[in-house]
């Protein structure tokens, strides 16, 4: 495939959704074009059809409100694209505190009517275990397990 069609591929490609520039690279091994891939990605950037920090803004977002992922889980998987820790630190700062603590609450309350363990301490830690691979933060877990917890009682 030459040049001018893999570049024109690629534009359409990213056209479609979102993409960063480890999902360029991936699609090229899959096309089996080794070569000129600094030429391309740098073609895609100038030419705005791909965008580092747009493109962690949309997965941030996108996770959270649909899959109702945590910031730990969210950065994770952007790191591993290969995005910058500015793009990563700036999308997460735009989930709000009020949406997140929400998501929250309404992730344990959840949980906890699938869970009929009647040991509190067992029900507790499978709620923080589910939450955990959530991507939420330990600590925020386990206080509004606790807050939660005093509402039963």
């Amino acid at each position: 495939m030459n040049l001018k069609i893999t570049i024109s591929k690629l534009e359409k490609y990213c056209s479609y959704s979102e993409k960063c520039k480890s999902d360029i690279i991936k699609k090229l091994h899959q096309w089996k074009i080794f070569h000129d891939h600094d030429e391309i990605i740098n073609h895609l950037i100038d030419h705005n059809y791909i965008n580092e920090e747009r493109y962690a803004l949309l997965y941030c977002m996108g996770k959270f409100n649909t899959r109702k992922w945590g910031k730990v889980k969210i950065s994770n998987y952007l790191l591993q694209k290969g995005i910058k820790h500015e793009y990563i630190k700036n999308a997460i700062a735009q989930i709000s505190d009020e949406k997140y603590n929400k998501s929250l609450t309404e992730l344990i309350n959840h949980k906890s009517s699938q869970i009929s363990d009647s040991n509190i301490f067992n029900k507790n830690s499978k709620i923080a275990k589910y939450l955990y691979q959530k991507g939420y933060e330990s600590d925020l877990i386990w206080n509004k397990i606790k807050i939660i917890s005093k509402d039963y009682d």
